[in-house]
């Protein structure tokens, strides 16, 4: 296969809806392929965006003009962080430097997310060590049954506080605040705005029930904190803890953290939680931090 030709979008040449199509379809396969995402829900909603500023899209072409691979950039919007990548290569399409090429229009910086699990995972992080690429980040992807082990505590709100669900057309400024405080030191949830917010709303998944909220008993507008479960198909025996109660009638529950959370993953390994996946982010050392080369300091 001769080397793909890479071609460019951003918000001034976006990717038509067909090209958008297209890259999902091929993300689609991947998963079948590997058993696990090869792109986050955040970077699957920006391949339909229009408008999105940060945000660059990569299509490897193959002799005949197909589409053969894809990687998105991502940078934060006035933000000192390093851009953030994830890229896809179709099952048809490997080993035929297809991915190299990808890796090499992207910005020598780039963190690259992979979010392989099992031998996809093991694929993934040869790729990444002979590019010269390596861990800086681990996300963990943790659950725990809802039908067995050690029951919940019962929860208790002091009464200077009320607890309601959310609203749309009344709640969506006052939370995006609430969730820019709480996650100021973290890359991704930290800039989500209102486009990112209203992309989920517009979901399948979506339904306001599920985003719980914690508010002033005397001014039900202030919000002080917010628990957002999501289940990805209606009737769903699965909730995820999008964004820390749990919806009645689900069989199990994930959440994802942090790594370097350490106080964040012994709350929730106390609490029955495991290791479900471990997405890894890869970087060339020249754009890792201290902490990042020396990940044991961290632990």
């Amino acid at each position: 296969m001769p080397r793909p030709t890479i071609a460019r979008h951003d918000t001034t040449h976006p990717l038509s809806p067909e090209q958008a199509e297209v890259v999902l379809a091929l993300a689609r396969a991947a998963a079948d392929h590997d058993g696990s995402q090869p792109l986050s829900e955040q970077f699957r909603l920006s391949v339909r965006a229009r408008e999105h500023d940060g945000v660059e899209h990569l299509l490897a072409l193959g002799a005949n003009g197909e589409v053969v691979g894809y990687a998105q950039c991502r940078t934060g919007e006035g933000s000192d962080e390093a851009p953030s990548g994830e890229l896809v290569v179709a099952p048809t399409a490997r080993r035929a430097g297809v991915g190299t090429a990808l890796l090499g229009a992207l910005p020598d910086g780039i963190r690259l997310w992979s979010h392989a699990v099992g031998s996809a995972a093991d694929a993934a992080a040869g790729f990444a060590s002979a590019r010269g690429l390596v861990p800086v980040r681990s996300l963990h992807v943790m659950g725990r049954s809802l039908t067995g082990g050690e029951p919940w505590a019962d929860a208790a709100v002091d009464r200077t506080y009320a607890v309601r669900t959310f609203e749309p057309g009344r709640d969506e400024d006052a939370w995006l605040a609430l969730n820019a405080a709480a996650f100021a030191h973290h890359p991704e949830q930290g800039s989500l705005r209102r486009a990112d917010l209203d992309q989920r709303m517009a979901e399948p998944w979506w339904d306001p029930a599920g985003l719980i909220l914690v508010v002033e008993a005397d001014d039900p507008d202030t919000l002080v904190a917010s628990h957002w479960t999501k289940v990805d198909q209606p009737g769903g025996d699965v909730g995820e803890v999008y964004v820390v109660a749990v919806s009645p009638g689900l069989d199990r529950v994930v959440l994802y953290v942090d790594e370097e959370n350490t106080a964040a993953v012994r709350t929730y390994r106390r609490l029955g939680f495991e290791d479900v996946e471990v997405h890894r982010q890869y970087a060339r050392p020249s754009a890792a931090t201290p902490e990042d080369a020396a990940p044991t300091a961290r632990r």
